[in-house]
């Protein structure tokens, strides 16, 4: 049996009554006003920018003609009516008019604050781009002479006073840093490769399955067919003493901050700067109180990998169930006991997440640790971008991804887990 069509069409069509045509006027005369008042910024953000273009077109008609080119005060008009007619049929045939998003605001306070924003911003926006010659401080920031230099003056100062109040420890840490990258790259670097190859391997196969073994012995003999077996020890080296020294601080800093709500308080915003500064910023501390070599790389890729862990142990002690804890307790439990034996157990599976996440950011500072000093695959991609070995900068490139997948696929037990079920 066939459907009326016109039955069809009826249920997508949308009623014009009375207060359908009243919010539509409503929000063609309000304009950006009308978003403000029912709490829809976005909307009201993108309202306002479209009449503040008109305007300043407009404004810019009635000016005069510059380098021969024709005032058109028209176009300014025709973008406002446009932000207008779109307001008004959004507000006629979109979502309910009358509903309030922002519950922070009543619709008065948010009509208000609307307000404010054109106000302060219409004039200064109009002004800055019509006028042919606006004020300078309007054009430009203020600032002030010899603030900057003077500031990082002091900056040079406090570094210099640390090197050498400070050289003892600087020479202790560095020569302990540098004690460890030479045994673990002369255990990768000079023992056979075979008995290399076969301990990953059947370090693959205890960690995560015969998958795992498959694909690290496949990885293993991709940097050992091109040639790239020596530097990737080196990588590995200074991968395996960033992660040891993310792990035994990140692990209890992130006890510390799943436990201290004042803690995590300092921490977190300490955690949002180390990982927001741009890579190349940690060379900076790092060359000035290390020198050049691998140590500074070492201290760099710890800087920019170590928040991983330490919010995803904190978020794995976090989301320990509440039960859990309350049948510890019930039976007795220590803090201590409650630590070890319920919440680090359970929270393991994040910890282990966060290793591989260091990991793999160790990995991704290799190329900016070479530029200080600290060699392997990440120099290998360096020489080949300075002398446009595109081939070669591949090659390195691929060798850095297969380590990092082979690593990844270490640390997972996922194929392990399989194996037990």
């Amino acid at each position: 049996m066939l459907e009326n069509p016109s039955a069809d069409s009826s249920r997508f069509a949308v009623p014009l009554d009375a207060s359908t045509i009243a919010a539509g006027i409503r929000a063609f005369v309000m304009g950006p006003l009308w978003a403000a008042q029912r709490g829809r910024w976005f909307l009201f953000a993108a309202s306002a920018i479209a009449e503040v273009t008109g305007l300043t077109l407009l404004v810019q008609g009635f000016m005069p003609p510059v380098e021969d080119v024709v005032p058109t005060p028209g176009r300014g008009v025709l973008i406002i009516v446009l932000a207008r007619l779109v307001m008004a049929l959004i507000a006629a045939y979109g979502t309910p008019s009358d509903r309030i998003p922002d519950h922070r605001l009543s619709p008065r306070q948010s009509l208000w604050v609307g307000i404010a924003i054109l106000v302060f911003a219409y004039p200064l926006v109009v002004y800055r781009f019509a006028a042919p010659a606006p004020w300078e401080a309007l054009v430009s920031f203020p600032a002030i002479d010899g603030l900057d230099s003077g500031t990082a003056r002091l900056f040079d100062v406090a570094v210099d006073w640390m090197k050498k109040s400070w050289v003892d420890f600087f020479d202790a840490f560095t020569a302990g840093l540098r004690a460890t990258l030479n045994a673990i790259e002369t255990a990768f670097g000079l023992a056979p490769w075979p008995v290399v190859a076969m301990t990953a391997m059947l370090a693959a196969w205890y960690l995560s399955g015969l998958r795992a073994v498959l694909f690290v012995g496949l990885s293993l003999l991709y940097l050992g067919l091109f040639n790239f077996w020596d530097k990737s020890m080196s990588t590995l080296a200074l991968v395996a003493t960033s992660v040891l020294i993310c792990v035994v601080i990140g692990i209890p800093v992130g006890i510390l901050c799943a436990k201290s709500r004042r803690a995590n308080t300092l921490i977190e915003p300490l955690l949002d700067v180390m990982q927001t500064l741009p890579t190349f910023v940690y060379l900076i501390p790092a060359v000035a109180f290390f020198s050049i070599g691998k140590p500074p790389g070492v201290i760099a890729t710890v800087i920019f990998a170590a928040p991983s862990i330490v919010r995803l142990t904190a978020l794995g002690i976090r989301q320990v169930p509440a039960h859990v804890r309350e049948a510890a307790d019930a039976f007795g439990a220590t803090p201590a006991q409650m630590l070890l034996k319920v919440e680090l157990p359970l929270a393991v599976p994040s910890i282990r997440l966060g290793i591989n996440q260091t990991i793999m950011m160790s990995l991704s500072m290799v190329v900016v640790a070479a530029m200080i000093g600290a060699g392997g695959l990440g120099l290998e991609v360096i020489h080949s971008l300075q002398h446009l070995k595109t081939g070669q900068g591949i090659l390195a490139g691929i060798a850095i991804v297969v380590c990092a997948m082979a690593l990844d696929r270490m640390v997972r037990r996922e194929g392990r887990a399989r194996r037990r079920k």
